[in-house]
C-alpha cells in the first residue's frame, strides 16, 4: 500500500513552467548539438527567440537573457558575445 503526501506550495511561490523556455516551432529547427547545447543555456534563464536559416546556411538559434543574447551555431558550440543586432519590435505607423 503506498501512502501519497501531499506538500502544499507556498501563496507567493511562482510556476516558472507556465512559459516554456522555447518556442516549439523553433525548437524543431534545431539539430540535436543545438538542443542539447540550448538545454544548457536553460539552466541559465536563457529563452530562445529564434532559429535563423537562410538556403545557403546552417542554421543558428538566437537565445535571451534580459538584455544579453546568445547565439548556438550547428556545431552546438555557444557564443555569448554575438555580433548581432536585432530589430526594434516598436509598431511604427506610417505618416499619413
Amino acid at each position: 500500500m503506498a501512502l501519497l503526501i501531499s506538500h502544499p506550495q507556498p501563496a507567493n511561490m511562482i510556476d516558472r513552467r507556465a512559459a516554456p523556455a522555447y518556442p516549439p516551432e523553433h525548437w524543431a529547427h534545431m539539430n540535436l548539438a543545438q538542443q542539447f547545447a540550448f538545454y544548457t543555456l536553460t539552466k541559465l534563464g536563457y529563452q530562445l527567440l529564434f532559429v535563423r536559416q537562410q538556403m545557403t546556411e546552417l542554421a543558428i538559434a538566437v537565445a535571451c537573457l534580459n538584455e544579453q543574447l546568445a547565439t548556438i551555431d550547428a556545431a552546438g558550440d555557444i557564443h555569448f558575445s554575438p555580433d548581432i543586432r536585432l530589430r526594434s519590435r516598436t509598431n511604427q505607423s506610417m505618416p499619413l
